[in-house]
Order: structure tokens, then sequence, then C-alpha cells
């Protein structure tokens, strides 16, 4: 079987390139933002909001950061530690969010015995004992402000009010995907964050072939796809403006390529391919709440013994009832599947229209935009963790 690519791990979602296409001035203004905090240390302290929609390179871009302003304080002696935080993954758990900051300056520390105002000073005093400074990146803040609202934002970006002469030790970077989030917050807690802003938009046809060709170079062999090719990919990419789905576009391609013993990507390969993609990260669905799951998970057992194009809502009850009782979990009223329903359609995972003339009865019809057979897989296993079944 033939080898088209050189190095796989250009095209996983955690990957850091040096260079960031088309996002060189947000990675420069959060460099100059910042800057006073490894030229003055303990003067000042910054709060940075970042929005920009799914695959805008809010993350590759606040992580390159981190690397950068880590390396620049090291040359200047000086103790910077970045934090990068997925609340989503955390469920927006406080305790988590400052777990995971605490860790970076204590790789040890321990899980439990702590409530989180306790961690939070933990971790205040951890820094003064360093003489260190923290730069905080909230990323996918929306989990943690569904949560807990404004609390855990305005604890972490007034960290310093009660200190007139303390040195400033702790930054924040708050990454959203809508700016709605951040408006619902308290004033207190709003103005603070909104003290600058740096916007994320939607990349174009011409810059998602750039990203594309940076990771063609990266990771496969020399001939292994055509520029035309991978033109085509940035067109079939371009409505979304989504980089995360063009490079997983362009992974998926080479590796049908790949499994055919094929010595080129072709279109084809690229066409099927786009069957394959998922239009939201993985770990968005990892990340979700365990009833969501089971729903999740009869959608797509249903939709794996059926032709339909969608489901009614009362058969995906059915079959939700029948899943809850398989796992040992009780199941939710129909007002409450219906909420999950409609945050699964808000999440671009699912489907969910109402009837329209023609159909007998009011109902709402469910479809599904992920691979049925791979969700189901993948929700078995994510339950048999959690519920130990």
């Amino acid at each position: 079987m033939g080898r088209l690519f050189r190095d796989e791990s250009v095209f996983d979602i955690e990957y850091v390139p040096e260079r960031l296409p088309h996002r060189g001035k947000q990675l420069e203004e959060l460099m100059n933002v910042f800057a006073p905090i490894v030229e003055q240390p303990g003067r000042i302290a910054r709060r940075v909001l970042v929005i920009g929609d799914i695959g805008t390179g809010k993350t590759v871009t606040t992580k390159r950061f981190g690397q950068l302003i880590e390396e620049e304080a090291r040359k200047r002696g000086v103790r910077v530690f970045y934090a990068h935080v997925n609340c989503q993954r955390l469920r927006g758990s406080f305790f988590h969010v400052l777990l995971t900051a605490m860790r970076r300056l204590r790789p040890g520390f321990p899980d439990r015995g702590y409530a989180p105002h306790e961690l939070f000073m933990s971790l205040m005093n951890a820094l003064d004992e360093e003489d260190a400074h923290i730069i905080i990146t909230l990323d996918d803040a929306e989990a943690l402000i569904k949560k807990d609202g404004s609390g855990p934002l305005y604890d972490l970006s007034r960290a310093h009010e009660d200190q007139l002469e303390g040195r400033r030790r702790l930054s924040l970077i708050c990454v959203v995907r809508d700016r709605k989030k951040i408006d619902a917050l308290n004033e207190a807690t709003k103005s603070t964050l909104m003290e600058y802003v740096i916007c994320m938009p939607k990349y174009t046809e011409d810059q998602l072939f750039d990203i594309l060709a940076d990771r063609v170079r990266l990771g496969f062999y020399e001939e292994a796809i055509r520029e035309d090719v991978v033109r085509f990919v940035a067109r079939l990419s371009a409505e979304r403006g989504d980089a995360r789905f063009a490079i997983e576009l362009l992974w998926r391609a080479g590796k049908l390529a790949e499994s055919e013993g094929k010595r080129e990507v072709m279109p084809e390969h690229v066409r099927k391919a786009l069957m394959r993609v998922w239009p939201i990260p993985r770990d968005v669905v990892i990340g979700l709440p365990t009833q969501a799951k089971l729903i999740l998970l009869a959608l797509a057992r249903e939709f794996q013994m059926t032709d339909e194009p969608y489901l009614r809502m009362g058969e995906l009850k059915d079959t939700y009832r029948a899943i809850c009782e398989e796992f040992g979990v009780r199941p939710l009223r129909h007002t409450q599947i219906w909420k999950y329903v409609r945050e699964l359609a808000d999440r671009g995972v699912i489907s969910a229209e109402p009837s329209g003339p023609g159909t007998r009865g009011r109902t709402t019809f469910i479809g599904l935009r992920v691979p049925a057979e791979e969700l189901r897989k993948m929700m078995e296993e994510e339950l048999s963790k959690e519920l130990g079944v």
C-alpha cells in the first residue's frame, strides 16, 4: 500500500504550527497587549476577549501566543506561565479551570480537598511564592458562563481589585464564539473583559488554500496531492470559512486515497471524504452532558436501522427511554428532552424542524448531521466510561 503522508500529526486538532497564515495580525496584537507583562513584571495585568466562529483560528492563535510569550519571558529571566483551558471539555467546572492553572505551577497539586475559592487563593499565593505571572486562556468560555454565570469571570478578571500595592500576577484571555454570551454577563464583568477585543473573521477561499498548502508541505510527500485538488478542498470549505473543517477534509481525503493504495489524492477522494467530515469538532460532542449523549445514542441507533432522512420526536423518545433503561438512568420528561434537542440543533449536531402542512398532528422532524455508525460507537464508549456499564 502506498504511503502518502509524511507526518499525519500536522492534521491533528491539537497541532500548533509555527506559522499562522492570515492570523499574524491577531497574534501580533496579543503580543503587543501582553508585552508589559514581561517588560514590567508585576506592574500590570491584562484582560482580552477573543471572538470568532468555529474554525477561525481562535484556539491555535492563542496557543501559539502562549508558546511565544513564555519563550520571550524566559529570554528576559521573567517567570510567566501560560495555561490554556478548554472549558467545554471540563464541562464548565470553575474548580477544574483553577486546577489546570495551578498545575502549571505545581504539577502534582491534588485534585480534591479544596473549594473553588480556596483553590483560587492557593493559586494567587503560589504565584507570589514563585514571583510569577500566569496568563489563563478560557477557551469555549461559554461553557463556564452557562454553568456559573458571571461569577468565575468576575473573580479572574478582578483578581487584584483588593490590592493597592501588590504585584499583578494573573491575566485573562476569554475566547468565545458569540458576543451575545458576553453581553449577558453583569456590567462589572463585561466592562473588564471588554478592555481589549480581538475579532477572528471567517477565512476566505484563498486564505483556506494558504493554510492547507502549509499543511500539505509539512504533512504529505511530494506529488501526493496536486495544487488544484488542494484548491478544490478550499473551495468546498469556503462557505463555512472553517479551517478545522478544511484540514480534516484534506486529511480524510488523503486517508481514503492511501487505503485504496493510490499514489495520489484525487478529487473523487475529496468528494467521498466530504460525506465523513463532522460539521463540529468531536471534542464538543465528547464534552456534552450525559443526557445529551443518551439522546444522541438513541438517534444514532435509530438512523442505523432506517433509510429515512428524518425521525419524529415520538420515535426518538421511545428509543431514548429504552437506552436509559439499558444504562440504568432515569429518563427525562418531554420538555427536558426537547430542551436538549434544541441545544444539539444549535450546536449543529442535528437538525430539528417542526412538521409542516400535510403532516398529521404536530411533531418535530429530527435529522442527523454526522455519520450514525461513528456517532453510535463514540456514544456507547463514552457512556460506558461515564456510567460504568
